[in-house]
């Protein structure tokens, strides 16, 4: 493992940022809800040229790491569709492990927001698709 995933660990977290070696952000919730979070509290440009590190990154999460902008992004587990999508946006990945798809533990290949953005290729529709799903919940 490497270090970001190592202090993901530590703490107990899902997500974390950092910026300038120190951490900005970090979150133990699950899915893209922390990426939604970090992205109100630090705003877009606070996110730019960040370190990030998330347990689970698919499509939806790739889509909302390409709205902020960060340089980096170290990955416990990602599909193989998130990798391609970073890599062909310039973002520097370190996964710990590729998978085709992110399944549930009874083996069923289900997440509402994966579902959601399929088709859409633009981080800000992605962004603005989330987050008026998210509303859907409260």
């Amino acid at each position: 493992m490497d270090q970001y995933l190592d202090e993901l660990d530590r703490r107990g977290a899902c997500f974390m940022v950092w910026k300038g070696g120190e951490v900005v952000f970090s979150s133990s919730g699950k899915g893209v809800a922390p990426h939604i979070d970090a992205i109100r509290q630090l705003g877009r440009c606070g996110l730019r040229d960040t370190v990030m590190a998330d347990k689970i990154v698919g499509r939806a999460a790739a889509l909302l790491i390409l709205y902020s902008v960060p340089s980096e992004i170290h990955a416990g587990v990602i599909t193989t569709t998130a990798r391609v999508m970073l890599e062909e946006k310039g973002v520097a990945i370190y996964p710990a492990t590729e998978v085709a798809a992110i399944k549930e533990k009874d083996g069923r290949i289900y997440c509402p927001f994966e579902a959601m953005v399929q088709g859409i290729d633009d981080p800000e529709e992605a962004y603005r698709a989330v987050i008026a799903k998210l509303a859907t919940f409260s």
